[in-house]
């Protein structure tokens, strides 16, 4: 990590990370400002650690630029990716918040940049700001909410189904639309993917050729292009084809 010296900030110059953040959407232009003061820069190379899983908990990240990964190891000793965020995402705030080591690690995809603060700072800032501590409750019921939902496609969904659901919410967190088409341009490996939809290196590299030649995706070195949105949705909804 490269940290920077903190700055002076005003509402005019916020960066959008401070006003994207789901944490702080409760906050003023003017709070935001103040609360951009108490925050430090950092830089982070690709495969770069910001966390580590079970290190002391003392640093929590508001993501900048770039995406992260956050991934945890099992017992067998294979990593298994839990999520993944880009900017306006929280990194370490739940650990902060009440735990004294991190779950989990998170790892630099891409070039990322945060902003951080330290745990008894943030403490200081939810105390100030109650609205933080009550959005910060609801990031963790949904984390919960997702944790089960995926437990459940794994136990109870064929391998496809969790491959395409897999693929509509790396979509919607990190794809960005060009004429109707949607490219996820993360750094995200096959493997990542077989992690994120309970499969093998194997099956995902099958499925993902089969939708290639049937037209739905292209998929490159990192980079995915979904060529027909509806027809993804309809594979991971189950829906009829002539829904599609």
């Amino acid at each position: 990590m490269a940290p920077d010296e903190p700055g002076k900030a005003a509402s005019s110059d916020l960066p959008d990370a401070f006003q994207q953040a789901e944490l702080f959407a409760d906050l003023s232009t003017d709070e935001l400002a103040a609360l951009r003061l108490l925050f430090k820069r950092a830089r982070f190379d690709p495969d770069e650690a910001l966390f580590l899983e079970d290190a002391p908990a003392t640093v929590f990240h508001l993501i900048d630029e770039g995406a992260v990964k956050v991934v945890q190891t099992s017992a067998e000793g294979l990593e298994v990716l839990l999520h993944v965020f880009e900017r306006g995402g929280v990194i370490g705030a739940l650990p902060v918040a009440g735990r004294n080591t991190y779950p989990a690690s998170a790892i630099a995809l891409e070039p990322v940049t945060t902003y951080f603060v330290d745990a008894d700072t943030f403490d200081q800032i939810m105390q100030r700001f109650p609205g933080i501590s009550r959005r910060l409750l609801r990031f963790a019921a949904n984390m919960l909410q997702s944790a089960h939902r995926r437990l459940r496609e794994m136990s109870t969904e064929q391998v496809e189904r969790r491959i395409a659901r897999t693929l509509a919410r790396l979509a919607s967190q990190l794809g960005r639309e060009a004429d109707g088409v949607l490219h996820i341009e993360a750094s995200l490996t096959r493997q990542d993917l077989a992690d994120m939809a309970g499969t093998s290196l194997y099956t995902v590299s099958r499925t993902l050729k089969a939708w290639e030649r049937l037209g739905i995706l292209q998929a490159k070195r990192k980079r995915i292009a979904i060529l027909q949105p509806h027809r993804l949705i309809s594979i991971a909804e189950d829906l009829p084809p002539d829904n599609a």
